[in-house]
């Protein structure tokens, strides 16, 4: 973390030279969105804010917010001329501005998944340009700046990436905010895997296109949840290498983005249709995957990197694909562990 020139010292503030965080993803419109608007407000009338405000100097006479929106506001309609606040009174950059506000938000009044991502917008181009857009790094580095665990800042890197104009609509009304469920939907089971196993799409169409139609199908009522994009889940998760398997399978990648009324279950049909032994993947029975998982975590225990190095045969993937897998295997450990468990 960037460090300030002081510790933040307990004070009391006009409230008149407080000024709001315009980075604050709740928005212009917090005090309409607020439901304990109210409560709040007979709770500081009658007892005053018990929880001081968070504040940075700007000015001699100007403070900028940095936790206390709701606060402030009822405040403000309060008439209350001052307020106690913690006061940063240093070099808080913007971007450690930005951590002290996950940090605060994260632990004790959470904002929810969109929230975060729009407070991020200027944290994720910066990490895209210093990292030339190599994405894996760009979560890594995400997930040490806001304290997020790999998953989570997987998430909110793939809702990051899509276009400004439908983040826009999501983070101006609190209404869309579970869509950010259905875009991670869509990049987990058709936009990366499609990158990932059948790059050639993308040489004809673009990746925004194909984000927004079907984005699309949301506001037409074709899919009623989420989940529902998991139907096609099968249709690009295996990298199918003869030709003219390829072609079906891209022929029906493009009919599911380009025809509105084609849902992800008839995807996953017409793909079963032509492809009927992926159809159902054949499970081991429990003996056997308890020793699959055994196997495979003898194996990574003593692969050493030297074998990876020195190996230079046409089929040698990249360091960055074999990262990737691990930590998808490390995804799906940790949730089948809580299936188990649960």
């Amino acid at each position: 973390m960037p460090p300030t020139a002081t510790k933040p010292e307990l004070k009391l503030i006009e409230t008149s030279k407080i000024v709001p965080n315009k980075d604050n993803p709740r928005g212009p419109n917090v005090r309409e969105n607020d439901r304990h608007r109210e409560t709040l407000k007979e709770s500081i009338a009658e007892f005053g804010i018990l929880v001081p405000l968070v504040v940075r100097k700007v000015e001699e006479d100007k403070f900028e917010l940095i936790d206390g929106e709701r606060r402030y506001w009822v405040a403000q309609s309060l008439k209350l001329d001052r307020v106690p606040a913690y006061v940063f009174d240093g070099d808080l950059n913007r971007k450690a501005i930005l951590q002290r506000m996950f940090q605060i938000h994260m632990n004790r009044e959470p904002w929810d998944a969109v929230q975060q991502c729009k407070a991020s917008e200027s944290l994720f181009i910066e990490l895209m340009e210093m990292h030339s857009g190599d994405v894996d790094n760009v979560i890594d580095e995400f997930a040490k700046f806001t304290g997020t665990d790999q998953r989570t800042a997987r998430n909110r890197i793939q809702f990051l990436s899509w276009p400004k104009d439908v983040k826009e609509s999501i983070y101006a009304d609190p209404a869309k905010h579970d869509r950010y469920w259905y875009i991670v939907e869509i990049e987990d089971k058709i936009v990366d895997p499609a990158k990932r196993n059948y790059p050639e799409y993308f040489e004809k169409v673009k990746i925004d296109d194909v984000r927004r139609f079907l984005y699309k199908k949301w506001d037409q009522g074709v899919i009623r949840a989420a989940v529902d994009v998991r139907d096609a889940a099968p249709l690009l998760r295996k990298r199918l290498e003869k030709s003219g398997d390829r072609k079906v399978v891209i022929r029906i990648l493009n009919r599911l983005v380009s025809d509105l009324g084609y849902s992800y279950s008839e995807a996953f049909d017409e793909f079963a249709q032509e492809f009927p032994a992926l159809r159902e993947p054949k499970l081991p029975r429990p003996r056997a995957l308890l020793n699959s998982m055994r196997k495979l975590t003898g194996v990574l225990s003593e692969y050493e990197l030297r074998h990876f190095e020195g190996y230079s045969g046409r089929t040698k993937p990249r360091m960055t694909e074999v990262i990737g897998a691990a930590r998808e295997l490390l995804d799906v450990a940790k949730e089948f562990i809580q299936r188990m468990k649960g």
